[in-house]
């Protein structure tokens, strides 16, 4: 799908569930990923531990930049 950088996304199939890691650029590329890898016939399960990339430095659940370098 077109609609999604996959430059970054790694995809492991294990009897019928799919996983999903890496990185995307948006929520919206993040959803469209796990939609697409639902509608492929045999998927039972789509498990998306994809994160979205953040440019500010900044990022969520007490993640952020360091500026110690850790």
């Amino acid at each position: 799908d077109d609609r999604v950088d996959a430059s970054d996304v790694t995809v492991q199939v294990q009897k019928g569930e799919v996983t999903l890691s890496g990185t995307v650029n948006t929520r919206d590329q993040k959803r469209c990923a796990e939609d697409c890898a639902e509608a492929i016939s045999g998927v039972r399960e789509v498990i998306n531990n994809l994160r979205v990339a953040r440019d500010n430095g900044a990022g969520q659940s007490g993640q952020s930049a360091s500026p110690g370098g850790s």
